[in-house]
């Protein structure tokens, strides 16, 4: 299943070099994250929260698990979580984090448009009238439209995610040397 997912770029991988000792990137990754749960069911008093931070989840001296919090009129959906490592060689400090814009709330949607789809073909098929030319192009081009969608939402949370920790860990180094 990983394989495919990351076939179909809804997993990526990237590796972040920074030249930052792991306590003090551990301690300013804290500062910017929220403790809290990055489950599919978000809290739903998230977008009234008065923190400036961007990002919500768990940050320990081991790893992260984190995802991008809602906004209020935030019109993207950040649905991706990031994981990751952290390890310290010689005074760099390298962070390897996996991107998932995958979530299994897409599964019963595929597979309940699946069946609708068929449905509706063979009781088109079954009912004894001619079919018109055009209804099986149509049927078609709907149910990739509708499939086609919640792919692209995820793909690009996923791409939206890895630029914005990027950006982020770039960020959280040159603020050092403002301090």
């Amino acid at each position: 299943m990983k394989k495919l997912l990351k076939q179909l770029k809804l997993i990526d991988f990237f590796t972040t070099e920074i030249e930052i000792e792991k306590s003090d990137f551990v301690k300013r990754f804290k500062e910017n994250v929220d403790e809290g749960s990055t489950g599919i069911m978000f809290s739903a008093f998230e977008i009234f929260s008065s923190s400036k931070n961007e990002f919500k989840g768990s940050v320990s001296y081991d790893g992260f698990k984190i995802r991008r919090k809602r906004k209020f009129f935030d019109m993207n959906m950040n649905i991706a979580v990031a994981q990751g490592t952290y390890r310290q060689k010689d005074g760099v400090l390298k962070i390897e984090t996996e991107i998932n814009g995958f979530h299994g709330m897409f599964i019963p949607f595929y597979i309940i448009g699946i069946v609708f789809y068929i449905g509706m073909i063979t009781t088109i098929s079954l009912s004894g009238n001619p079919m018109p030319v055009f209804v099986f192009p149509f049927i078609l081009f709907h149910a990739a439209f509708m499939f086609g969608i919640p792919y692209f939402i995820m793909k690009r949370s996923a791409k939206r995610m890895k630029y914005e920790l990027e950006r982020e860990f770039y960020y959280m180094t040159k603020n050092k040397s403002l301090k």
